[in-house]
């Protein structure tokens, strides 16, 4: 028998045995590689629906806010003199203008003692402090010989949370004890009763602590202010009981010197304004995105990862529905958002008017607030209908979690198959090796008997 062309040092028949096992290797993986090819593209597919599912709950988001009234009803507080106050608007506030004059801010009541203490180490008599803030219950304080210096007794009313806080003043000649109410105004002022035990003997007496020896150095003064000509007292200068809606913090003013402002309460439509601009901006993101994920470039003849994906024109269709939502019944005339300068664009997305947007939300005719947030059964609001049906599209048994749990079956499923064909293979190779193994034996034998017969005829004598 010749020897093969496919030569392989070691091998003594000649066959290069390696060599021919790998080729056949090659096409009996071919099904190995197709496998894992679609596993990449169920990879990719479910990547892909996972960046649908992020930008589909960005214009949730951003319908949740087209369906809160809130959204529709906010307002601005602002005033002429921002050093007397500042001012905050809720939704339920009127527009108006108000002129505000403040007389006096609320005060937090200050007290400090009058003894001269030389150190905070100076040591008291023990007893007990028993401190009120406006008539209320008394908290007492007990000092005795692990806390009776000056710092051991203003850390003990602080610990004792007793309504004020003690703080330790070195006035440049001797120490001060002052203490602070924690509570503003004429309900915040400082009482206390000191009462001496003289179980432990101090260089000072503990009653230098009590109302009547300590000195008064801020009173517990309200607030007052006029607004629109009414007098107004509070314990405290952040106000929100005065004008409905309005929350006020009060910085300046005197009766020598008075803080006076206009507040000004208006309606706020740039809330709206941005809450629809951010939720057409959403929308176009979700329709934009689809589209890149199911084209055709018959160009180059390939397709993009969702191309032909059922479930993507599914969503397709019904986000097409929403934004042709029509709302019945609402005043002004407006049913759609090409009402209120909101139009749908040829391919698909959304395209704002700036101007018809405007002059829609500065019509008190039209009940903008109603077309996006109407709860009436089988007649909602365009932010309601959005909002409800992303919710059940991405929702756990929505279509996004359905097709991806699909796809992760399927991803499950080539892995099984995988290791089954892995298998499959180690075992045809393993038949492959024995098989070329025999063959290679008896082919380097047939070579040897050949050899052999070749010598032999070579030795007969030849005849002339």
């Amino acid at each position: 028998m010749a020897t093969s062309s496919i030569s392989s040092p070691g091998i003594s028949s000649g066959l290069d045995v390696n060599g021919i096992i790998s080729k056949l290797m090659e096409l009996e993986r071919i099904p190995l590689t197709k496998l894992n090819m679609r596993e990449t593209d169920y990879q990719a597919k479910v990547s892909a629906y996972g960046t649908i599912k992020s930008t589909l709950s960005s214009l949730r988001t951003a319908a949740n806010a087209l369906q809160n009234t809130a959204t529709f009803t906010s307002n601005t507080a602002s005033v002429s003199d921002s050093t007397v106050l500042s001012a905050s608007a809720s939704t339920t506030a009127a527009a108006g203008t108000y002129n505000i004059s403040v007389t006096q801010l609320a005060k937090f009541h200050t007290v400090r003692s009058n003894t001269a203490y030389a150190a905070t180490s100076d040591t008291f008599n023990s007893g007990t402090l028993a401190i009120k803030i406006h008539g209320g219950a008394a908290v007492n304080v007990t000092i005795d010989n692990t806390n009776n210096t000056l710092a051991g007794i203003r850390q003990a009313i602080n610990n004792a949370n007793a309504g004020v806080t003690a703080t330790i003043v070195n006035d440049g000649s001797t120490n001060r004890l002052v203490l602070r109410s924690n509570t503003s105004g004429s309900v915040g002022d400082i009482n206390v009763t000191v009462t001496e035990d003289g179980l432990t003997a101090g260089t000072h007496a503990l009653t230098g602590i009590d109302s009547a020896s300590l000195v008064q150095t801020q009173a517990a003064d309200d607030a007052m202010l006029n607004i629109n000509g009414i007098d107004i007292t509070r314990t405290s200068n952040t106000i929100s009981d005065a004008v409905d809606g309005v929350t006020l913090n009060l910085t300046k003013g005197t009766l020598a010197s008075p803080g006076t402002t206009v507040l000004t309460v208006a309606s706020d439509k740039s809330a709206t304004t941005t809450a629809i601009n951010s939720f057409v901006k959403a929308y176009n993101d979700v329709v934009n995105l689809l589209k890149t994920d199911t084209t055709y470039n018959s160009t180059t003849k390939t397709a993009a990862v969702l191309s032909g994906d059922g479930a993507i024109r599914s969503l397709q269709s019904q986000l097409s529905s929403l934004e042709h939502t029509s709302v019945s019944g609402v005043a002004g005339g407006i049913s759609t958002l090409s009402d209120i300068g909101v139009s749908v664009q040829k391919d698909g997305t959304l395209a704002v008017d700036s101007t018809k947007l405007s002059a829609a939300l500065a019509d008190p005719n039209k009940d903008v607030t109603s077309l996006f947030t109407q709860m009436t059964s089988g007649n909602e609001g365009i932010g309601v209908k959005f909002s409800t049906a992303l919710q059940s599209i991405l929702g756990f048994d929505g279509l996004i979690a359905s097709r991806t749990s699909g796809l992760q079956t399927s991803i499950k499923d080539i892995g099984t198959t995988r290791d089954a064909l892995n298998l499959r293979l180690t075992q045809i190779e393993a038949r492959y090796r024995a098989q070329f193994t025999a063959l290679d034996q008896l082919t380097a034998s047939m070579n040897k008997t050949s050899q052999y017969l070749t010598q032999q005829l070579a030795n007969l004598p030849s005849s002339k």
